[in-house]
């Protein structure tokens, strides 16, 4: 096992409780999917579905990830960026 950083920004981040923590995850990796039932086995379902809720978008190692499969690799950082509000 080996970890995975995870960042939280803005409501999110309230939500979780935290801007950041490490998981420590299979060295073959995760997909997105599943890296989604392990927060939820963290946090909790709710929390979990807040994450991958509509308008949250995903950021892979700096890159925005639009929905495609990934595989997410010890090392790597995943983002969770909530939608922008403003006015």
């Amino acid at each position: 096992m080996k970890a995975l950083t995870l960042r939280y920004f803005a409501a999110l981040r309230e939500l979780v409780g935290h801007e950041r923590e490490t998981l420590l995850i299979p060295e073959s990796g995760l997909t997105l999917s599943e890296l989604v039932e392990l927060l939820s086995d963290v946090h909790g379902a709710e929390v979990a579905e807040a994450l991958i809720a509509p308008g949250v978008r995903l950021a892979l190692n700096d890159e925005l990830v639009d929905g495609e499969p990934r595989l997410v690799l010890p090392g790597d950082v995943v983002a969770f960026l909530p939608p922008v509000t403003g006015g």
